[in-house]
């Protein structure tokens, strides 16, 4: 991917429930593509370009005209899709990236995708900066070497496994790691570019969004399920996070699904 491109206009931001097994695409793209897979697996053809993706991939498309381009699910799933120019072909060829456990890409989407639909003033110059963002995080700025990384390991996995714990404090998951409180912020701020703090309530974020979206649960039911200390707290990290509240989210998504 190169690294010295300008985005120059976004033409959409869509998210979108799959609901078939296959599908074939028009083989010219208008547009770039950068894409959020939340959810699913599939196998991308793309030209000559075979892609696996799986839950929590980035992938980008080119625009141009491919041979063919065609996607099967083994598993259906949701994703948030960019539609974008730039001023030069940012990769000749389609690619993904793993985003793994950290979950700093995705609710970038989510910001990204929430400020597009929202349209708020200024809404478009926040989703450039939002995008960029996303790129930057893509071309590895938040790097750590894989000695270090397994010196956190144990407390990612801890945090994955237990996020909605109220004993996930840095004393704790310091512990579980055989370091210090300051070697695992300094860490963790290197990896995720968040504190332990920031990246369980990002998570707990998340998981809020996919309760919103099933229509089952009040907005304190939720923030309760979240193990926020209270309705207003919760509804005020949640906007810090995906830029609108919990009911303009239910909102949008519900439009987008109309």
């Amino acid at each position: 991917m190169k690294k010295d491109f300008i985005i120059t206009k976004i033409d959409s931001v869509l998210l979108f429930r799959k609901q078939k097994n296959s599908e074939q695409y028009p083989s010219t793209l208008k547009l770039n593509e950068l894409i959020f897979d939340f959810s699913g697996e599939y196998t991308v053809y793309f030209g000559d370009t075979v892609l696996k993706v799986l839950p929590n991939t980035i992938r980008f498309l080119p625009c141009g005209t491919v041979s063919k381009y065609e996607i099967e699910r083994s598993k259906l799933g949701e994703c948030i899709d960019v539609f974008f120019s730039s001023d030069k072909p940012i990769s000749d060829v389609a690619f993904t990236v793993n985003a793994g456990n950290n979950e700093y890409v995705g609710s970038l989407f989510k910001k990204l995708f929430s400020a597009w639909n929202n349209k708020n003033d200024g809404y478009y110059f926040k989703c450039m900066s939002l995008l960029y963002e996303i790129f930057s995080s893509i071309q590895g700025n938040n790097y750590l070497p894989t000695k270090q990384y397994l010196k956190i390991l144990p407390a990612i996995d801890e945090i994955e496994r237990s996020f909605l714990n109220t004993r996930l404090t840095n004393e704790y998951l310091a512990s579980i790691c055989g370091i210090s409180e300051s070697c695992l912020k300094r860490l963790f701020k290197k990896k995720f570019g968040l504190s332990v703090k920031k990246y369980v309530i990002q998570k707990k974020i998340n998981y809020a969004c996919e309760l919103l979206m099933v229509h089952r649960y009040s907005i304190n039911q939720i923030a309760d399920m979240c193990n926020f200390s209270d309705v207003y707290y919760f509804s005020k990290q949640f906007k810090l996070q995906i830029g609108i509240s919990p009911t303009e989210y239910i909102k949008k998504y519900k439009n987008q699904h109309d």
